[in-house]
């Protein structure tokens, strides 16, 4: 089936890349269905499938964060039958600004993706040590990654 995407145009899906978010996601809860797509290193886009405009630019956060930690209840394991670590892979949703070395992570509510179901959800605790606003790049960092990274040069 053809899917219409916000930033790469139209793209052809087998259904199978599809990750399921039974609940959608918070102001989106009507938008169940995503694809994970990539976009420039480190970053992807998550799209919705049945809404063109809703998509958005994301990272893996260990690729980026490596110290990141969370723990995760029971209220999130479980509908995404998590059982194991190495089911998990944790998604931050960017802000993207300009200058692009002003965009920010929201780590305080990662998006969590079972891989070998295909099954997300967003987890947003009561208190986080992280914040929704999360420098994403350091000095050194900003200027190699802007130059291969910037969303506005689409």
């Amino acid at each position: 089936m053809k899917i219409s995407t916000k930033y790469c145009g139209e793209m052809e899906s087998s259904g199978s890349e599809e990750i399921v978010f039974p609940n959608g996601l918070p102001a989106f809860e009507n938008e169940t269905r995503w694809i994970l797509q990539p976009y420039k290193a480190p970053f992807y886009v998550l799209q919705s499938v049945g809404a063109t405009e809703v998509a958005f630019l994301v990272c893996e956060i260990l690729s980026i964060f490596q110290d990141y930690q969370i723990d995760l209840p029971t209220s999130v394991t479980e509908p995404l039958q998590l059982k194991r670590a190495e089911q998990v892979s944790l998604w931050a949703i960017l802000t993207v600004k300009e200058p692009f070395e002003t965009t920010t992570a929201n780590l305080s509510a990662p998006i969590v993706l079972n891989v070998d179901v295909q099954k997300g959800k967003q987890y947003i605790p009561r208190d986080s040590e992280y914040s929704r606003k999360f420098p994403l790049l350091q000095r050194k960092e900003a200027a190699v990654l802007h130059a291969h990274s910037n969303p506005q040069t689409r």
